[in-house]
């Protein structure tokens, strides 16, 4: 993916025709997928001479890319009021990922401004200092609106109380061009996902995120702590990470991290910064799921001291963090038990008191969850539409918070220390293959209740885990739907997901001779979950 730094500008005319880049990525997005996979040049005719003169169907390619283009139509709206002093020189196009990697760097001047003790605690709700100025413009004001509908209470999943991107976020964006620029771009990007690439949409979204890539740069240049500039990233991220492969998530978000890291943001920072920080650590916990590796910051680092503090009284919103954190501390020891051999006796015994611990944690979390949390209504599978049991929750909040525990669940029970050469042995028997199965289908079955654009969002990595450990076909193919429909009503790319899980599925047979020395063909559960354990980041699309 590719961004570019020249006078982009909002709404080109109709009849202007975008001029590609050269080298690689200027190979036309409207050749169809014959010539393609000929690598001929296509006329771009329907059809085409190559498939008429074949005789063969002329069809687009699905997967269009985000890619950058330049333009010369003249500025319009909010965002031509700045982009000319914002924006100078001529074009030119670099690797995304790097490129927004490069610029995070650039805070890293002034290194000792670091540390939670140079940072002020902000108040919860922000002092607009500036001047805020309704948008008048109606391209700008119907992508922060559908930023507002959509995109805030994405990231506000576990803020139930200030719900900050919802509320302080957009109110900033009136006074700050940063955050105006971040939430628009992730807001026209989701729009162009959910209705289809039109040319006219992608230009728009690729309007605003390169803009906004610019004044990131600018702004980071100060290496004073700027929440709103945590939130930024955070947003720009989304719109990167949204189309893009799940293993490359982790480059999306290293600059953040730094910036993190820069300025000592954790958990308990107060405000629009801690806000960003808890929404950091769900986006890094998802990235390392999906690649195999330990998150990006270590749980202990979330929080002062390294334990999260249980409260006299577990609200929603608190029960719903150290839900976060205990994934996160999971996560992390699933990642190091793929790289001890445990020959050490007492090694062994250290990594089986640290599981038994974990497990001891999550169970107590479990029944520690506040009434609001407690299930609606509970009914039993109905068919292929959904053979799962039903269990419904208050809303999407709710139900994403369960996910994420069962998922805890679910990896550490595949992880309980053992060596490598008999990992197999121990996941193919009854008690860790049947338990699994459980938590794999509250996690699949949850999507398939609780339909919630909220909760959908969230649930793609956790799906792509369960989803390989399922057993039965209808099971799997109420799954893939779930997937399907997560990227048509959220744009939320899941064809990797899908791709990983039939790949998955295909490797999962084996053949047991039966008394008349046929060959029976048999799920083996075992293997699928060693599959899973193993996170070979080869076998990642």
């Amino acid at each position: 993916m590719e961004l570019c730094h020249q006078h982009p500008t909002m709404r080109p005319p109709r009849d202007s025709t975008p001029k590609q880049v050269r080298g690689p990525s200027s190979r036309s997005k409207l050749a169809c997928e014959q010539c393609r996979k000929s690598h001929v040049k296509c006329d771009q005719a329907r059809p085409c001479a190559l498939c008429k003169r074949r005789g063969t169907e002329c069809s687009l390619r699905q997967e269009v890319l985000f890619t950058a283009r330049e333009f010369k139509a003249p500025a319009a709206g909010l965002l031509g009021d700045f982009v000319s002093e914002t924006i100078e020189g001529p074009a030119t196009f670099v690797d995304q990922t790097q490129e927004v990697s490069n610029l995070y760097q650039v805070a890293r001047a002034n290194e000792e401004t670091s540390g939670v003790s140079s940072y002020q605690h902000p108040s919860p709700w922000p002092i607009f200092s500036r001047q805020a100025s309704p948008i008048t413009d109606s391209t700008d004001a119907f992508f922060l609106s559908r930023y507002v509908d959509f995109i805030g209470p994405r990231f506000d999943m576990f803020d139930g109380v200030l719900r900050y991107f919802s509320t302080v976020v957009p109110q900033l964006a009136l006074s700050d061009k940063l955050v105006l620029l971040s939430c628009v771009a992730v807001a026209a990007r989701q729009y162009t996902l959910v209705n289809g690439h039109q040319q006219h949409n992608d230009e728009q979204a690729l309007t605003y995120y390169s803009v906004a890539i610019h004044l990131l740069s600018e702004r980071l240049q100060n290496s004073r702590p700027e929440p709103v500039v945590f939130a930024s990233c955070l947003l720009i991220a989304h719109c990167e990470m949204v189309e893009s492969k799940a293993t490359d998530w982790d480059l999306h978000l290293k600059g953040t991290g730094d910036l993190v890291k820069l300025h000592g943001w954790h958990g308990m920072s107060g405000g629009l910064a801690q806000a960003s920080f808890w929404i950091y650590c769900r986006m890094i916990i998802l990235a390392s799921l999906c690649a195999g590796k330990p998150t990006a910051l270590e749980p202990k680092e979330w929080i002062p001291g390294g334990v999260f503090p249980d409260p006299a009284t577990w609200t929603l919103e608190s029960w719903q963090k150290k839900v976060v954190f205990l994934l996160g501390v999971v996560q992390n020891f699933w990642s190091c038990t793929r790289d001890i051999e445990y020959n050490d006796e007492h090694v062994v015994q250290l990594h089986v008191a640290r599981w038994k611990q974990l497990e001891a944690d999550l169970i107590r979390h479990q029944s520690r969850a506040p009434a609001v949390a407690s299930p609606l209504s509970i009914l039993p599978p109905n068919g292929e539409d959904n053979p799962f049991q039903g269990v419904r929750y208050l809303n999407g909040t709710v139900s994403a918070a369960w996910q994420m525990l069962h998922t805890a669940f679910l990896i550490l029970t595949i992880c309980k220390p053992c060596s490598r050469a008999s990992r197999l042995s121990l996941l193919s028997s009854p008690d860790i293959t049947q338990r699994a199965q459980t938590y794999t289908r509250q996690i699949v079955g949850n999507t398939l209740t609780n339909r919630c654009s909220i909760a959908w969002t969230n649930a793609v990595q956790l799906l792509t885990i369960a989803g390989q450990c399922l057993v039965a076909e209808p099971e799997r193919n109420a799954c893939i739907r779930a997937l399907q429909e997560i990227q048509d009503q959220t744009g939320w790319d899941t064809r990797a997901s899908v791709n990983r899980l039939n790949a998955a599925w295909v490797n999962s047979w084996r053949h047991e001779s039966s008394r008349t020395h046929s060959a029976v063909p048999h799920v083996d559960a075992g293997k699928l979950l060693y599959h899973v354990w193993l996170g070979d980041e080869g076998s990642l699309t």
